[in-house]
């Protein structure tokens, strides 16, 4: 059947192919797109795009009246990238389109199979319009296969036709974007007269330039409210010049039994996180309440939930901002004023959301080894569900989230010992592309569930084992998961048993480096010893 398919799709292209005579005034069919974003800081680059069943219709409208090229890369290059390529002719009005592949960063060759059909075009005074469709699966070896995973999109555009289908200069401008094709961007909805907005912002950090990772952390106080409020989303406001630095930001609920001891913290402008400085107190603060990590445009919750603001409504009326900073060239004088942007309404919605991190748990102990390819894997078992309500908890938003070695997430579902269809995949992770997903339909998970967390990494280029941790240079393996109703479960991943491992291989005693002592002589045996990095007691992620 799959063979049947693709010899189909082939012919119908080939038939299609290549050069489309336009009317002067030239056209695209109408009204054919849904999604659409800008792929370039100018906004001189937007594409449109509808994602169907077997294939994915595209427009592009360029600033130019030169050619326009559109491709999907594996690494984000050119380098064996699916590439379309077209132009309008200046004296003709002829649309000109190819399907393209780029085996290195010269000038795209063409497609011996010609998978894309053209839909329509023009070009006017300013700007070059094309429009097209390609199959998501050409079975072709030269094309790239678009799925549901993170697609790096690259983009070109030149201010000057080619002079030959070979003959071209080089592009005035190109870039890359992380997208998935399969979902619609975030876009800000127009929000009714009920929603307020608050800016939650750090107050002038200053990053060291002597280390390459900073947590700071920050207390934060909702305003007076008359009554049960929602949060129903939030966009990041990260300061243009700090882009490469700020990774994450966390915004934890606390839950003290006395929440007003607090107060005073609130004129305090922060402290490094999970140190010797930061105030005991502080890590009450635990529970997850948003979330925002590099690539990430925001998050609007569907409008049948929220997330409650104050201890009186199932909420937390103190909360602690964790920002995550990277300055891995240890540049001098960075300051910042990032944040979010928080939107809630008075007008509640029908059911109180909750997140919950399920995966391996943020230790030392998840150890990924050089030079190769490794699978790390986190269990969140159907004892630890068993909490759960009777009809169990339902799932709307889903991000998976690993560091610098991630290739490849995954998060399987499990009831009654039958694997039933995958929550979250993604075979291609961006790691500067971290938008939260949003399910197309709900998932319910009952009492008894048991979710699998899988992490592909590729440590093929480094020398030294990767340890789990806090730094981008250590790793993670976690999916977060905000659901409805609200219940106390922040929490669901495992460990390796890392003690025994080591002692069925002849260590005797383990020490940390942060708790090092001389190791006990054993008179007329040679003992084995081993240390490895540790975090902070009682930390949190």
């Amino acid at each position: 059947m799959v063979k049947v398919d693709c010899l189909v799709t082939t012919l119908m292209v080939v038939i299609s192919f290549v050069h489309v005579r336009a009317s002067p005034t030239g056209s695209v069919p109408e009204g054919i797109t849904t999604h659409h974003t800008v792929l370039d800081t100018e906004a001189n680059y937007v594409l449109f795009w509808t994602p169907r069943d077997h294939d994915i219709i595209f427009e592009v409208h360029v600033a130019t009246t030169g050619y326009v090229g559109l491709g999907f890369s594996p690494g984000g290059g050119m380098k064996d990238a699916d590439i379309v390529l077209g132009w309008v002719k200046d004296d003709t009005g002829e649309v000109v389109l190819h399907d393209r592949y780029s085996p290195g960063y010269g000038i795209p060759v063409i497609d011996k199979s010609q998978d894309v059909e053209l839909l329509g075009g023009y070009q006017n005074d300013s700007h070059t319009v094309l429009s097209f469709k390609r199959p998501w699966n050409t079975c072709d070896h030269e094309d790239f296969k678009i799925a549901n995973d993170t697609v790096r999109v690259i983009w070109s555009y030149s201010y000057k036709d080619p002079e030959g289908e070979m003959d071209m200069m080089i592009h005035y401008k190109r870039g890359t974007k992380s997208m998935y094709l399969n979902e619609p961007p975030f876009l800000m909805p127009e929000l009714p007269d009920d929603v307020k907005t608050l800016d939650i912002l750090i107050n002038n950090v200053s990053l060291p330039n002597t280390i390459n990772t900073v947590y700071w952390c920050k207390i934060y106080k909702m305003p007076p409210l008359e009554k049960k409020a929602h949060i129903i989303g939030f966009v990041p406001l990260v300061q243009k010049e700090n882009i490469e630095h700020v990774h994450h930001i966390v915004f934890y609920e606390c839950h003290l039994p006395e929440p007003e001891v607090m107060e005073p913290w609130l004129e305090v402008d922060g402290a490094q996180c999970y140190t010797k400085n930061m105030p005991p107190s502080w890590k009450y603060c635990r529970v997850p309440l948003l979330a925002w990590a590099v690539g990430s445009e925001g998050e609007m919750y569907p409008e049948h939930v929220g997330f409650p603001i104050g201890e009186n409504h199932g909420g937390s009326t103190y909360f602690l901002m964790e920002m995550h900073y990277d300055n891995a060239n240890l540049r001098q004088d960075v300051v910042d004023n990032s944040g979010l942007r928080i939107f809630y309404t008075e007008k509640v919605r029908k059911y109180d959301a909750a997140n919950v991190a399920v995966g391996h748990n943020l230790s030392p102990q998840m150890i990924i080894p050089p030079g190769q390819t490794w699978l790390t894997v986190g269990h969140c078992v159907s004892e630890c569900t068993e909490m759960l309500p009777p009809e169990g908890i339902n799932v709307f938003h889903g991000l998976l989230h690993s560091h610098l070695l991630g290739r490849s997430l995954r998060l399987r579902h499990i009831r009654n010992g039958q694997e039933l269809p995958t929550i979250l995949e993604d075979m291609s992770y961006d790691f500067d592309f971290q938008q939260n997903r949003v399910l197309k339909k709900e998932l319910n998970i009952l009492p008894g569930d048991s979710l699998i967390m899988e992490c592909v990494y590729d440590s093929t280029k480094i020398k030294t084992p990767t340890y789990g941790g806090f730094s981008t240079e250590e790793e993670m393996c976690l999916a977060f998961l905000a659901f409805y109703p609200r219940i106390e479960f922040a929490m669901c991943g495992s460990q390796l048993p890392i003690k025994s491992i080591y002692e069925s291989v002849g260590f005797e005693e383990i020490y940390s480096w942060d708790d090092m002592k001389p190791p006990k002589k054993t008179k007329g045996k040679e003992q084995k010893t081993l240390s490895f990095p540790t975090i902070p007691p009682n930390t949190k992620f």
